[in-house]
């Protein structure tokens, strides 16, 4: 019985005897939607005439009518894809009952009977008893079997025509699933003025069982549309609206983030890479009462931070969707968490706001004075209060929403049409003091 070796998690992609590979220049794209480019180096020494090449060990989530070979000075007569290879996974389970060593990557190493294998673990019968291994702690699985001719990944050749003896440098370009990424988001505030750090990583997620070492990285914002549910046809980006910017590449109307060279992702593992410089920005926070037109309510406000991307707040860049994470320091200079959000695409010269929960000590009261119904007509007084019991003064946004035809008669404050069924109330409320708003709406129909 021979012993095989079955590198589970720590399976890298190389080139077969007859190509080497040139070093520092394999690269991955990954798009958000699981999907990603992946390009290899090749150079080949060829004979005049025809030649069979060859490259194995692909993703074994390669899209199969992708691959794409960039090669000059040669006629490509034909390219063939072989589908024929299982999972290591599947050979696993084909053999369970079979002996097994399990190699730990703290060192340790365990023997026994291979009961099951899954996504998360590995269950084997030792002479400690049961015994269940996390797939993401084992270095490798020595397994004993007999001559394997199970193939684990799929392999590309070419009949190539050259006219003459020479060496020559191919690109291997081909589209795989099992990658994903999204942008993080810190905003960190400084309780004591209106300045935060604001820094964007890019979180990105190898969901498959290739571990890529010493490659160049970029990300994608984008998604990319796929023509059929296989996802194994010509595939066309998805236009994104997003202003130019020098300082990163761009593919057709998609921005391609470069996170560095010589950079590992490895199997199952994710990772972050710093996507933007941590920068210092200015930001604004402003309270904000939001009602409908039937509200009567008492309630703490929503803190909302605000802040512009442009060149005067150090930023003017073009900033991908993603989660963004909300901290503040407080006066002992320790770093405290506010909130969780989303934030959309944001373009240069655009703005953005996060929900940063609600306020402790800046209460708001909305009251109906008054409301009258006619079978034609509607008219009601709506009377806000806000109070502000911190030591500080504040912005304040009180936003009513009127649905249907109305106008507003009149109106104790100054206040700001939003769009056809929104208007809202900016105040400014000083420490331990409050304000009120005293309005009414007239509504018509037929």
């Amino acid at each position: 019985m021979k012993k095989v070796l079955i590198p589970l998690f720590l399976f890298t992609i190389v080139f077969t005897q007859d190509m080497i590979s040139s070093d520092n220049s394999r690269e991955i794209t990954i798009y958000k939607d699981g999907f990603a480019t992946l390009k290899e180096p090749i150079i080949w020494d060829l004979k005049a005439g025809k030649n069979t090449t060859r490259f194995e060990n692909l993703s074994p989530n390669i899209v199969f009518d992708s691959p794409n070979l960039d090669l000059e000075g040669v006629q490509i007569l034909s390219q063939t894809m072989n589908k024929n290879f299982n999972s290591s996974d599947t050979y696993l389970k084909n053999n369970i009952g079979s002996q097994v060593e399990v190699r730990l990557s703290n060192g340790s190493v365990n023997q026994g009977k291979l009961l099951d294998i899954n996504g998360a673990s590995i269950a084997v019968n030792t002479n400690k008893g049961l015994m269940i291994f996390q797939r993401a702690k084992i270095d490798f699985i020595n397994l004993k079997a007999n001559d394997i001719q199970d193939k684990f990944s799929p392999e590309i050749s070419w009949d190539i025509f050259s006219s003459q003896d020479q060496t020559v440098f191919a690109e291997l370009t081909y589209l795989t699933s099992g990658f994903s990424w999204k942008p993080i988001y810190k905003l960190e505030l400084n309780k004591n003025d209106n300045n935060a750090i604001l820094s964007v990583d890019a979180e990105v997620v190898n969901h498959s069982n290739v571990n890529l070492l010493g490659i160049n990285l970029n990300v994608v914002e984008g998604e990319l549309n796929q023509i059929n549910s296989n996802l194994s046809s010509s595939m066309q980006m998805q236009a994104r609206r997003m202003t130019n910017d020098s300082s990163n590449n761009k593919l057709g109307d998609f921005y391609v983030f470069n996170l560095g060279n010589n950079l590992n992702l490895k199997s199952l593992e994710s990772v972050q890479f710093p996507l933007i410089p941590k920068r210092v920005i200015s930001y604004e926070k402003i309270y904000v009462f939001s009602n409908m037109e039937r509200d009567q309510k008492d309630e703490p406000l929503n803190i909302e931070i605000a802040f512009e991307n442009s060149e005067e707040n150090n930023l003017n860049l073009p900033l991908p969707s993603g989660t963004a994470y909300l901290y503040e320091r407080n006066i002992d200079n320790k770093l405290n968490f506010l909130a969780k959000n989303t934030i959309s695409q944001l373009y240069k010269g655009g703005s953005t706001s996060f929900n940063a929960g609600k306020a402790f000590d800046i209460v708001g009261k909305r009251r109906i004075l008054n409301y009258d119904r006619q079978s034609n007509v509607e008219e009601s007084t709506i009377s806000l209060q806000v109070i502000n019991s911190s030591e500080k003064p504040i912005k304040v946004k009180v936003i009513e929403k009127i649905i249907g035809d109305w106008v507003v008669k009149q109106s104790s404050s100054m206040y700001i049409k939003d769009d056809a069924s929104t208007i809202y109330f900016p105040l400014e409320i000083g420490p331990n003091s409050s304000q009120s708003v005293t309005y009414t709406y007239k509504k018509e129909w037929k």
